[in-house]
């Protein structure tokens, strides 16, 4: 058995490493589409300052694949798509804030339980460094969102 590195990962943890750039990607894109669905300008700010972060855990993700000679996925999920799709919608039919932060909530609980699966998964990656960092901002961002839009609901 050899020992796994950043510069050899098995792989499993390649594997993880996909599937958290897919999840980052559709969060990425959903927050874009959230910031250009809704009138509240500083909670359009949030939403592309979160969909900047998710992009920057991307390239990091995707740098440890090029640093093992695999190409990165940079798909999203069918899943994403089509809750992207559904948000668009809502948008045009006139939702307000309160309904975009109720979606970039559930979009965060979405990301974070998968980070939890794979942190669970593979406990001493050689990447887990990373992704505990990764977590820990995808977690704040979660309580970041939840409080705005727990605001919003008391404010309405």
């Amino acid at each position: 058995m050899s020992l796994e590195t950043k510069m050899k990962l098995s792989p499993e943890t390649i594997s993880s490493v996909q599937e958290l750039i897919h999840i980052n990607v559709d969060s990425r894109n959903t927050f874009q589409e959230l910031a250009d669905g809704t009138a509240n300008a500083s909670v359009a700010i949030m939403f592309r300052e979160l969909a900047s972060e998710r992009n920057r855990n991307v390239a990091e993700l995707e740098s440890l694949l090029n640093f093992n000679e695999t190409k990165a996925e940079e798909t999203g999920s069918f899943a994403g798509a089509a809750h992207r799709i559904l948000i668009s919608l809502r948008s045009t039919l006139g939702a307000g804030t309160t309904t975009m932060l109720n979606e970039a909530e559930a979009a965060e609980e979405s990301i974070q339980k998968k980070y939890e699966e794979i942190l669970t998964r593979e406990p001493g990656s050689a990447v887990s460094d990373i992704l505990h960092r990764q977590f820990g901002g995808i977690r704040a961002a979660h309580q970041r969102v939840r409080a705005i839009r727990d605001a919003h609901r008391r404010a309405s």
